[in-house]
């Protein structure tokens, strides 16, 4: 189904529509995605991901960027310059999968990198390419481990957030405020909705 193949925008959106829902009523999920009130373009954006969850099949990043093109050759065989330009080679290319990196600056190219190749890359996740305006947010600091606390405490934390952090946890020693390897996060992709705002994943 492709917006082009109908006369207007709210044609595509309406047949959209009942596309998804009668998808997720064979699903056995019908009702309790309804939400009074929600306008055609922000119930369709909405139905995109919960379609995506419910229905397709999990895939890893990286099985999506090699078939699209993007070859994934290990990090020892890069040099620094080839390196870099494989980094955000990588991170516009899954922009356009509607995948959106966060907290990255406290790696250096090599270091993230390795842990895309190694790591989050290889994660089974969901499908949100064919989605209008949804989108995945891949967080480098994501876990909620106490190591990922603690990174972010370091290199990512106001003044009032550690301080807040210190209140809530008195006996848990604070670490020091460290700078981040390279600007990096002020220059990624970041989703650009069109329909207006909508929850991510």
């Amino acid at each position: 189904m492709d917006e082009s193949d109908y006369p207007s925008r709210e044609a595509y959106v309406e047949a959209r529509l009942a596309f998804l829902r009668k998808r997720l009523k064979d699903l056995g999920e019908c009702g309790f995605y309804n939400a009074p009130g929600m306008d055609p373009e922000m119930e369709l954006a909405f139905l995109e991901q919960v379609y995506a969850i419910e229905a397709e099949p999990c895939i890893t990043y990286a099985h999506q960027l090699i078939s699209k093109g993007v070859e994934l050759p290990p990090p020892n065989v890069l040099d620094d310059e080839c390196l870099h330009l494989k980094v955000w080679e990588v991170i516009h290319a899954l922009s356009e999968l509607r995948v959106f990196l966060e907290n990255t600056g406290h790696l250096s190219d090599r270091e993230l990198y390795q842990k895309l190749w190694s790591d989050s890359l290889n994660e089974f996740t969901w499908d949100m390419s064919h989605c209008c305006n949804g989108a995945m947010h891949l967080d480098l600091l994501g876990s909620g481990s106490e190591e990922d606390t603690r990174i972010w405490l370091a290199y990512y934390a106001d003044d009032m957030q550690r301080e807040e952090w210190l209140e809530q946890f008195p006996d848990e020693e604070l670490p020091d405020q460290k700078k981040l390897a390279c600007d990096r996060d002020q220059h990624l992709p970041q989703p650009d909705y069109g329909l207006g705002e909508t929850d991510d994943f």
